[in-house]
């Protein structure tokens, strides 16, 4: 890996860290919110999903004007429009309830532009047999990022009042996003990224934002099977599960009676076991390809989920606990987080790259929104439910993935799917 590719990869990364600060940010305040505001289950469930919401309007946005300008611009003004957003919620005003859904709400918009922007440019500056482990890395960034925001909200736990852990937990997210806006002036141009002494490595498709190739209609007939298989993986990504795990973590330890504490720390060592199998994950995706990883992560959670909810209601020792979640989040770092990113940036060509990526990206955001909106409810009325359906929707996309899934490690971007009649093999 040359050098301008090494800071293509690294700066271009960052985006996913501040996405993973957010998310984790944001779990770490749930309790603390719940408290200042006296939610109810529903209002609850809103105030969580707020910056969710967000993100399906950021990635529409983002996908629409991917393809016309420049992708280094569109993370450099994501980073600025979140660290902005994330600064106004720790502004000493009254913490008015639609003031922190409005905030939350525009921070959730630079996301989705995050989840747009970053895994194009990676997908593109990447050698064909290293970028599932090149767009891997924005999944790296946001586990660490998750870490970083676990553990900044473990000390504001226990060295602030609750009244304002919360609101610094969540502020802290800004200061990833301006070091990001800071060294976005260094992200060097796709062309410039790549070891021009071997250009075969690289793929043959034209940068998607290149004006020649824009102009082209995502939703035709001849688009449809790459529609549908961008809607299925992201679809599939949130019905693992993964982000009410992880959103609702406290929440749910809360139920199986782990004290709050203990649910802090818990958080802190589950989310680096993930990391650190996403970091295996990454290490065999170009080997292994894209499906073998996503069969082994959905038999693995299906498993996991439904021991998940036949131990809750039983109260059993913490370890037990932690051991289950421990195991999900590793077959779900080394499978859906090694593999959804990597996956919707090589399924569209040029010119449709950047809507493609923004409509996967946006139904991945609805999906999850509508979950987060209803867990509290869901869960209110039984503890374990969801989870069994989660675990059903894991075997179900096994069988999926066997016979319908194109496998597209070692393939130029967007070159298996451009057959007449919109076929693909």
């Amino acid at each position: 890996m040359n050098k301008r590719l090494l800071v293509a990869v690294v700066v271009g990364s960052l985006g996913g860290f501040v996405f993973g600060f957010d998310l984790g940010a944001l779990s770490a305040a749930t309790q603390s919110l719940r408290a200042q505001f006296v939610l109810s289950p529903w209002a609850f469930g809103l105030t969580i999903s707020a910056s969710i919401w967000g993100t399906v309007g950021g990635a529409i946005v983002a996908g629409r004007f991917a393809d016309r300008f420049d992708r280094r611009s569109l993370i450099a003004w994501c980073a600025l429009f979140y660290g902005v957003a994330a600064i106004g919620i720790t502004m000493p005003v009254p913490s008015e309830w639609l003031l922190v859904l409005a905030m939350r709400f525009l921070c959730g918009m630079a996301i989705g532009g995050f989840t747009v922007g970053c895994p194009l440019y990676l997908s593109e500056v990447a050698p064909i047999a290293m970028r599932g482990r090149v767009v891997g890395v924005f999944q790296v960034q946001v586990g660490a990022g998750v870490i970083a925001a676990f553990s900044a909200g473990a000390v504001c736990s226990h060295f602030m009042p609750s009244g304002s852990a919360w609101k610094w937990t969540l502020g802290m997210g800004a200061l990833p996003a301006l070091v990001l806006l800071f060294v976005a002036r260094s992200m060097p141009r796709v062309e410039d990224a790549r070891d021009a002494s071997d250009p075969d490595q690289f793929a043959s498709a034209v940068p998607s934002h290149s004006r020649e190739h824009t102009g082209q209609r995502l939703f035709v007939r001849r688009n449809a099977r790459l529609i549908l298989l961008a809607t299925s993986i992201a679809v599939f990504n949130q019905l693992s599960g993964v982000n009410v795990l992880l959103l609702y973590m406290l929440e749910i330890l809360a139920s199986a009676g782990v004290n709050f504490s203990l649910g802090h720390t818990y958080t802190v060592l589950i989310s680096g076991l993930s990391l650190a199998t996403t970091m295996l994950g990454m290490a065999y995706v170009d080997r292994l390809g894209r499906k073998p990883l996503l069969y082994l992560g959905s038999v693995g959670m299906a498993f996991c989920l439904s021991i998940l909810g036949l131990t809750i209601p039983h109260h059993f020792d913490a370890a037990v606990y932690l051991s289950i979640l421990v195991a999900y989040n590793a077959f779900f770092a080394i499978s859906q987080g090694t593999v959804v990113w990597v996956y919707l940036s090589e399924l569209f060509p040029p010119g449709l790259r950047g809507s493609g990526q923004g409509y996967g990206s946006a139904v991945h955001w609805i999906a999850n929104a509508v979950l987060i909106s209803v867990f509290p409810s869901v869960q209110h009325a039984s503890s374990v439910r969801i989870f069994y359906i989660f675990a059903l929707t894991m075997i179900l996309q096994t069988v999926i993935i066997w016979f319908w899934y194109p496998e597209t490690r070692g393939t130029e971007l967007g070159t298996f799917a451009v057959l007449e009649g919109g076929g693909l093999h």
